[in-house]
């Protein structure tokens, strides 16, 4: 449907007599089109209910950037909670109120559940999320749990015995989202040309394929190898500048055993090294996140106390950027059992930056906190202490990913 030409059309119903049945639609399109983008994505949404001009204002373009751009100046987040049910996944959102309590905890459908009942998020990146079948792998899906737009990804390449890294964002030079897969593999031998399917692994030629889809072409390409081993228990690719981020597999980089940050550049399908704090420093135990729109890490604070630094890069890029911004308590998770905590509290020093997943700047200043197993808590920096957060009705585990509710079709019309 053409929704400019409808609003043209209505524009000239109402200049030829026609009463306005709202207030709103008393005004002209472009304030009303203002006040629409101050509102919460659910707002917006229920609105369009409301008559048929309004239906067709939340489809106008212009709205669904100015409300995406309006979300992210006023850091109206929102957390997408998925949980592991025995018998199919769930996703549920958690909204923020303006001081940066949970607000209210809702179920979201997920129209493909019965396509796809088990599956891993991928990423989140201008209210779209990428999904990804848990089972195989190869079957992924990119969802706007707001507007319930869907699409499903036609099949790359799979390889035997692979292993698979990916990543989700938006390359802002050509205005398209991307999907990264990046496959690492081995070489297999047959041993009896009468028994194909006895095969022999060579584990010395690892190898790996860069596969990339990009939304507006509807394809998926290969780039050929990556330089690096990324570590498979990495976070999904956290989206910075337009590039995702990643750690290496612990190896040997300028003749010392390290990890290294590896981002890869959405916009020339590039891989580059991201200097760390503290140079050639080595950091064995550490996580890349993303707090305040900037690259952070979280690395544990010498001396065993279970503690961690939080390091941000104010300047992308730009080693002599890095601020240790704050340090974050040491946090006994609840699923640690209490006969285990002593034995915990011993090792705490490198097992709490382990078990740390997520971290999230609120607007009250606190900080939101996930630890593996579905444990989120709240930390506030001057008192020092740690809020556990609980939702009734909701399983206890979950993973959380942040979010920013928008009006993003998938298909672009």
């Amino acid at each position: 449907m053409d929704f400019q030409r409808e609003l043209k059309k209505q524009k000239c119903d109402k200049e030829e007599g026609d009463q306005p049945t709202n207030l709103i639609s008393c005004l002209p399109d472009e304030i009303a089109l203002e006040i629409f983008s101050r509102l919460p994505i659910k707002s917006v949404l229920q609105s369009r209910f409301a008559c048929r001009h309004w239906r067709l204002l939340t489809h106008d373009p212009y709205l669904v950037n100015m409300h995406l751009s309006q979300a992210l100046i006023s850091q109206r987040l929102c957390l997408i909670l998925h949980s592991d049910d025995p018998i199919r996944n769930q996703l549920h959102f958690a909204e923020f109120s303006d001081v940066g309590d949970i607000q209210t905890v809702r179920k979201i459908d997920t129209p493909f559940a019965s396509s796809m009942p088990e599956f891993s998020i991928i990423g989140s990146c201008n209210g779209l999320l990428c999904l990804v079948d848990s089972l195989l792998s190869d079957t992924i899906y990119i969802y706007n749990p707001f507007t319930r737009d869907y699409k499903v990804l036609p099949n790359s390449t799979v390889f035997e015995d692979q292993n698979v890294i990916f990543g989700f964002g938006f390359n802002p030079i050509n205005k398209d989202y991307k999907v990264i897969k990046i496959v690492y593999y081995h070489k297999t031998y047959n041993l009896d040309i009468l028994m194909p399917s006895r095969r022999l692994m060579d584990i010395s030629s690892q190898r790996s394929d860069v596969q990339i889809y990009n939304l507006g072409s509807n394809e998926w390409r290969s780039i050929g190898e990556a330089p690096y081993i990324i570590d498979k228990r990495s976070l999904p690719g956290v989206l910075v500048s337009g590039r995702l981020h990643w750690l290496s597999r612990l190896g040997k980089y300028n003749g010392r055993y390290n990890r290294i940050i590896i981002s890869f550049d959405l916009s020339d399908d590039s891989f580059r090294e991201i200097p760390k704090p503290g140079g050639s420093k080595i950091w064995v135990h550490f996580i890349v996140v993303v707090l305040g729109c900037c690259l952070s890490v979280a690395v544990p604070l010498p001396g065993g106390n279970g503690a961690v630094e939080i390091w941000v890069m104010k300047e992308y890029g730009v080693q002599e950027s890095w601020v240790k911004e704050f340090t974050l308590g040491a946090y006994i998770p609840r699923f640690i059992h209490p006969q285990f905590q002593r034995s915990f509290r011993l090792r705490k020093n490198f097992l709490t930056v382990k078990l740390l997943r997520n971290l999230c700047l609120l607007k009250n200043g606190e900080i939101l906190v996930e630890y593996r197993g579905g444990n989120l808590v709240s930390y506030n920096r001057d008192t020092r202490i740690f809020k556990e957060l609980s939702f009734r009705g909701m399983s206890r585990l979950y993973q959380t990913t942040v979010h920013v509710g928008s009006l993003y079709p998938v298909v672009q019309s």
